[in-house]
């Protein structure tokens, strides 16, 4: 299993900013209330984190939330919602082979502080291991620019939920400011001896003094 990246707690309020990147494809199918529920997680631990959705955003989901609307239709308005805060895209096939995509979501970290980021799922194989994340060459504490790790309930002990479509929270740290490129490995329990069980994807970042 890839090993994880410990790592931080503070805030960084999460905007949207499609900053060249092509918008994520809306998931079809996808059951409003399976999506819900996750989506109640998702608020959850972004209070936990300290790092709430922009006060319209939250508005706009928790509206949504309270259903009242075709089931279908909301559930694809909460995608298009939260799809361009998304920094990254990872999809997970009926074969539990892991690819990822960077999404429209900024690239914008401050230096020495947590960044709260968030990660669309698209778990077609209903998987519901932890989704790790690692960075060649900051594998260890103390190691590196970047630290990443995916945040997993309050006692860090919470998988993917199974449904296909969710939103889970990336908590990053840098150490040094300036523009940098990491590449963030993801995988989901099945370990790194098979490539196709996990998937890397570079992001240029900037990162602004603290």
């Amino acid at each position: 299993m890839a090993s994880v990246l410990l790592c931080l707690t503070i805030a960084w309020p999460l905007t949207g900013s499609a900053e060249e990147q092509a918008a994520l494809p809306v998931v079809a199918d996808v059951d409003f209330q399976d999506l819900s529920k996750t989506c109640r997680r998702l608020l959850e631990g972004l209070q936990a984190l300290k790092a709430p959705l922009a006060a319209d955003k939250t508005m706009a989901l928790q509206a949504l939330l309270k259903g009242g609307k075709d089931p279908e239709i909301a559930a694809r308005e909460i995608q298009k919602l939260l799809d361009p805060l998304c920094l990254v895209a990872v999809s997970i096939n009926p074969e539990s082979r892991v690819k990822a995509a960077r999404g429209p979501g900024r690239a914008e970290l401050v230096c020495n502080r947590e960044n709260v980021v968030l990660v669309k799922i698209h778990n077609e194989a209903g998987v519901t291991h932890a989704l790790k994340v690692s960075s060649p060459g900051a594998s260890a504490p103390g190691e590196g620019w970047l630290k990443a790790k995916v945040y997993a309930g309050p006692r860090e002990a919470d998988g993917l939920s199974g449904q296909k479509v969710e939103y889970v929270l990336l908590r990053l740290s840098a150490r040094e400011a300036g523009k940098r490129e990491a590449t963030l490995k993801f995988d989901v329990g099945q370990g790194t001896q098979d490539l196709g069980f996990r998937a890397e994807v570079p992001i240029l970042f900037r990162v602004r003094p603290r």
